[in-house]
């Protein structure tokens, strides 16, 4: 039998019985209602039995429950002192940072590299996805978006233009490469970003229906890679395939380049941590 319970479902938990209600842990954890809901279904099952009920339109702690609650309390509040003290002892920091995998190989790890030279006593813990989920716990986070996220305070990172790349391989000099020459190459796009052609396309004056011959890909990194072996044309964000194009690995066919403005990569710090000094260096050096 596991001396211990799942520690996620044990914090959701505390938190719950702590604040008095699932709401209120929820956004004191910065995940969902929902995230918390099955972190206590978890601890029912691990201890056979309900350590709340329903009261009302809210939950009250069981006899059991509250029992547990007061025997564990003092200790969960302990590990939060100590966490706090080594945070500001000048030992030392470490930052859990998430971000989008194609983001994250492509711009961000170089840049993390040089960080952590300059700055040794700085720990940057790097999780990646290809989506954002409320329920990932971290400290700060890189989105894709306008910036406006409650319970964040974001920093632009990049300049997101949009354009279209292929292998030089598929550009023959004898032929004009305009919207014919488009219309016969596959067009390679990414499940996570549908719009990326019809918004180019706009731009360009091009009529996205004549595009005939696709391909999908389930992320950006492996449509470029599909793109520098000649397989199609892919819309990229520019910020992304700068390496490739530097060494041409890419060219960019089409002189039409699309300023997405406000959309772009943002570090975002939640604001209950916003005034951690190692987030503070992370974010002017990744923004510099």
């Amino acid at each position: 039998m596991r001396s211990l319970p799942p520690l996620n479902a044990l914090i959701a938990f505390e938190a719950v019985a702590r604040t008095g209600s699932v709401a209120s842990a929820a956004e004191e954890l910065f995940v969902t209602s929902g995230a918390i809901s099955r972190q206590l279904k978890v601890l029912d099952e691990f201890f056979e039995t309900n350590l709340f009920e329903k009261q009302g339109r809210g939950l009250a702690l069981t006899p059991l429950g509250a029992a547990y609650f007061q025997r564990i309390n003092e200790h969960v509040d302990g590990i939060r002192q100590a966490t706090r003290g080594m945070q500001d002892s000048g030992l030392r920091s470490v930052i859990r940072l998430h971000s989008h995998t194609t983001f994250a190989t492509r711009w961000l790890i170089p840049r993390l590299s040089r960080f952590q030279v300059t700055h040794p006593q700085i720990s940057v813990r790097l999780t990646t996805s290809s989506e954002w989920g409320e329920e990932i716990d971290c400290d700060a986070v890189i989105r894709l978006g306008h910036g406006q996220w409650p319970g964040y305070e974001a920093t632009p990172l990049v300049t997101n233009v949009l354009v279209a790349v292929c292998s030089s391989q598929l550009v023959q000099k004898s032929r004009p490469i305009d919207e014919v020459w488009l219309s016969e190459q596959t067009l390679l796009e990414v499940t996570s970003r549908p719009d990326d052609w019809n918004t180019w396309c706009h731009a360009a004056g091009f009529d996205p229906q004549v595009m005939a011959r696709k391909r999908t890909f389930e992320s950006s990194t492996l449509a470029y890679e599909a793109a520098q072996h000649g397989l199609g044309v892919v819309v990229a964000q520019e910020i992304l395939v700068a390496n490739d194009l530097a060494t041409d690995r890419l060219i960019v066919p089409f002189d039409v380049r699309v300023d997405q403005g406000a959309e772009t990569y943002y570090l975002a710090i939640r604001t209950t941590r916003r005034h951690r000094a190692a987030l503070t260096e992370l974010r002017d050096a990744l923004s510099a």
